[in-house]
């Protein structure tokens, strides 16, 4: 319920992705870092009148209190909201995948293949080199090493991975958009293998 609240609020709000300037992502982006940070941006249009950008802020902190109480500490925060000419942005940061499926109720896993596949993940099938050439996860050096994060979205979203992306998952809702950059859409389980 409380997870819904804030999200429920942020898509009738929120609808078309916009663009923002500075360090943030110009569009709704995940990014991982060395250290298991994930950050969600979420970018959209923040345009008619009745909207109230302090309401919708307050919602937000209140849901994140919420959430965090069962711990000891704040595993997901917010770094940054603002509304500017007419475009939201929010910025959340989840101190792991676990957090992230957790609070947002979508999956979402990083650690090694192996790891991946211990968690019943299977990464099966054809992937796509960073080319676009097919490959497999047995033609890849060291597979069982490499990182992978696993992710199913509703909505496309942009990847920002902290190593050199080597392959994704078949199937067209995946496509290499930089060395270590992709764009995920929607429609089933998404994988990007990376080192």
């Amino acid at each position: 319920m409380r997870k819904s609240v804030c999200f429920c609020l942020l898509i009738c709000m929120l609808s078309v992705l916009a663009g923002c300037g500075g360090s943030v992502p110009a569009e709704s982006t995940i990014a991982l870092d060395k250290k298991g940070k994930i950050t969600d941006t979420i970018v959209e249009k923040f345009d008619k009148d009745f909207y109230d950008s302090e309401e919708l802020q307050s919602e937000i902190e209140s849901e994140l209190a919420e959430y965090n109480k069962n711990f000891a500490a704040d595993h997901v925060t917010l770094k940054k909201f603002e509304v500017k000419d007419g475009t939201a942005t929010l910025q959340l940061v989840f101190d792991g995948s676990e957090y992230y499926e957790d609070y947002m109720e979508m999956t979402l896993f990083t650690g090694t293949v192996a790891e991946a596949r211990a968690e019943g993940y299977e990464l099966t099938g054809e992937l796509l080199g960073a080319d676009g050439a097919q490959t497999s996860l047995d033609a890849l050096d060291s597979a069982d090493e490499a990182q992978v994060l696993v992710l199913e979205t509703d909505e496309t979203v942009q990847v920002q991975t902290p190593g050199t992306i080597l392959a994704v998952s078949a199937g067209g809702n995946v496509s290499v958009t930089g060395k270590k950059q992709a764009a995920v859409a929607d429609g089933g389980l998404s994988y990007i293998i990376y080192k």
